[in-house]
């Protein structure tokens, strides 16, 4: 299936809109990839498509979530990924047998270190929502949960650093121990 020079370039643009330092994909590189794809059994070449695209529901949780305020930035990356996705014609069109959503599945892959810190954090403040229960109107927020970071990790330090002393200097013993 021959790939336009076009789309190709508009892929790229897109791509490294979203993760500057990901690398540039050239026509041979898809076709590469495609052929290792087509080389799969049918069902482990799914799996392996469905696992990246899987992870864009995390991504579209993470930017509707009212209580996690993401970057407006970076909310933007996220809807350009999230819309090329959605689109049926792309750089492969998504009704092409069996690598119709390989460009999509790329185009995740590629770009994911944009995300994955966020979606670290948006984790841990998931679990930290689960935790905190009815605290904070059973609604914290992403300022809620930094500071209860924070806090946490100053109570680290301050557990870390007094670990080896004592509260109170006793002095040395002289004369050793006796028992009266």
């Amino acid at each position: 299936m021959p790939l336009a020079p076009r789309a190709i370039a508009e892929f790229n643009d897109l791509l490294h809109e979203l993760h500057p330092d990901a690398p540039h994909v050239d026509a041979d590189a898809v076709a590469s990839v495609a052929r290792w794809l087509m080389d799969l059994p049918p069902d482990q070449g799914e799996a392996l498509l469905q696992a990246r695209l899987g992870r864009l529901a995390e991504l579209q949780a993470l930017v509707a979530d009212p209580d996690w305020a993401v970057e407006p930035a970076l909310a933007r990356r996220i809807g350009r990924m999230l819309a090329y996705v959605d689109r049926v014609r792309d750089l492969i069109p998504d009704d092409t047998p069996r690598v119709g959503r390989l460009d999509d599945a790329l185009l995740v892959e590629l770009a994911w270190p944009m995300v994955a810190e966020e979606l670290e954090d948006y984790r841990d403040f998931q679990r930290f929502r689960e935790e905190s229960g009815d605290a904070f109107g059973g609604h914290p927020t992403r300022d809620n949960w930094l500071q209860s970071r924070l806090e946490e990790g100053a109570l680290w330090e301050q557990l870390h650093r007094v670990r080896h002393q004592h509260y109170v200097d006793y002095g040395p013993l002289e004369g050793g121990l006796r028992v009266v």
